[in-house]
């Protein structure tokens, strides 16, 4: 009788492989379970609240439902503000119609949907940008990077600013991961709409619309013009709703927000509070002439940034995110909390150096600093924006957002030219093509004529 000789080192390697499954599932038990407790947490923090008005917990969403009810009874949901601090309700029609159909249930019901829909908004896009960075081996890493992308984006101080206020900005998030996302699998035309859905739902993100003009963008007009003709979606419904009025008025509360009298988190917002009898914090000193050097040399700076960036990135991806986070330093009203859209940023950053994982190395050098950037926003105390507040501190998250974005874009470049320049970073290279699908440093891109 023969018996069937079994190679050596079989039993070692299936028990070595049996061990390595046990211990990814086990990873990703924690990571779910942690998802779920930091999930309860953010909605457990807010569910008491009842928004009354504007200055209650949830102020925002009182807006929006506020809005919602007029639109329910034919009025006009922009014919309503808060006298000094600008119009009430300054965005498309979009989210007063998504409330109506759940007005009958009332507002603490429909707060805690709300709760519930920002919560699963910002886990879809550590979804949709754990996808678009490629498939991911199944090893360790996998769980060990959703775990971060969760812990920073639920247990960030801008994200539990933007959840007390009750704000838009989770979905906004979605729609723009979603976009790259799109654009990566080369639905162009999706990836264009769904950016407009995000200046739709809050008017800045139009602005991003800028990623268009970077060099060898693919397919740049297919995508441009589904991003215009989506964007008519706000007008159109304007002009549904309320006719020609409703569309004026529109457009009033629209150009009106550029100007309202709030704390800015901006290259215009930081030289004001710092060097201007602002009423926003105190002052460092009151200087007009350093108010307006300041202004210069940080708009400077971020536009240097943003051109860059447009003028050459080693990713579609990452390049995305940095001009999310220049049009936020160059928005004229740049609130603080909106800095929980550019945590992709750090997302993609150590998902790179995973992917690598060589400690020793630019990439991880790089991943480190976006780590800093978020332990430095994590004290209260940055968005205390009280008049007796300090403007050094008001500011920090501004400061902090610069140096983050500008070491983001430069860190792009200086990455790939290591890796062409250096034959000792090409494991730099090798990691991400076997981790995130990528088979270059740079991908030539088709554009379009």
């Amino acid at each position: 009788m023969f018996h069937q000789s079994r190679p050596i080192g079989t039993d070692q390697e299936m028990t070595s492989t049996g061990k390595s499954r046990a211990v990814i599932a086990g990873l990703w038990a924690l990571a779910v379970l942690g998802t779920l407790a930091l999930a309860y947490e953010r909605y457990h923090s807010n569910a008491w609240a009842v928004p009354g008005d504007f200055r209650s917990r949830g102020d925002d969403f009182w807006i929006f439902y506020h809005a919602s009810h007029l639109v329910a009874s034919g009025l006009n949901p922009y014919h309503f503000g808060f006298g000094t601090r600008g119009d009430g309700y300054v965005y498309s029609p979009l989210i007063a119609l998504v409330l109506w159909p759940f007005l009958h249930l009332g507002i603490s019901t429909v707060w805690h949907l709300w709760l519930i829909a920002s919560i699963a908004s910002l886990v879809l896009a550590v979804l949709l940008v754990m996808k678009a960075e490629g498939p991911l081996e199944r090893d360790w890493r996998r769980p060990v990077l959703f775990g971060i992308m969760i812990g920073s984006i639920l247990r960030f101080m801008p994200t539990t600013v933007n959840f007390n206020n009750g704000n838009t900005d989770a979905f906004v998030l979605v729609f723009l991961a979603a976009s790259v996302l799109a654009s990566e699998r080369g639905r162009s035309a999706t990836s264009g709409a769904l950016l407009a859905f995000g200046g739709i739902v809050k008017t800045w993100p139009w602005a991003v619309a800028l990623i268009f003009l970077r060099r060898d963008f693919p397919r740049r007009w297919r995508t441009l013009i589904a991003f215009l003709l989506t964007s008519l979606i706000a007008p159109i419904l304007a002009l549904i709703l309320g006719g020609p009025s409703e569309l004026a008025s529109l457009i009033r509360v629209t150009v009106s927000a550029s100007s309202q009298r709030l704390v800015s988190c901006s290259v215009w917002g930081a030289p004001q509070a710092l060097f201007s009898k602002s009423g926003f914090a105190q002052p460092l000193f009151v200087s007009a002439p350093l108010r307006w050097i300041t202004t210069l040399i940080l708009a400077t700076w971020a536009i240097s940034i943003l051109v860059r960036c447009l003028r050459w990135s080693d990713s579609t991806r990452l390049s995305f995110w940095n001009v999310v986070g220049c049009v936020l330093l160059l928005l004229p009203v740049s609130h603080a909390d909106y800095t929980l859209l550019i945590v992709p940023i750090l997302w993609i950053w150590v998902a790179r150096a995973l992917a690598l994982n060589t400690p020793r190395s630019p990439t991880t050098y790089f991943a480190g600093a976006m780590c800093l950037w978020w332990v430095v926003l994590f004290p209260t105390s940055f968005f205390n924006w009280l008049p007796s507040a300090w403007s050094v501190d008001v500011e920090i998250p501004f400061f902090a957002n610069l140096l983050a974005v500008t070491i983001s874009v430069l860190g792009d470049h200086y990455v790939h030219r290591e890796s062409v320049d250096s034959p000792s970073t090409t494991p730099d290279i090798v990691g991400r093509k076997r981790l995130f699908g990528s088979t270059s440093p740079r991908q030539p891109a088709t554009t379009e004529a």
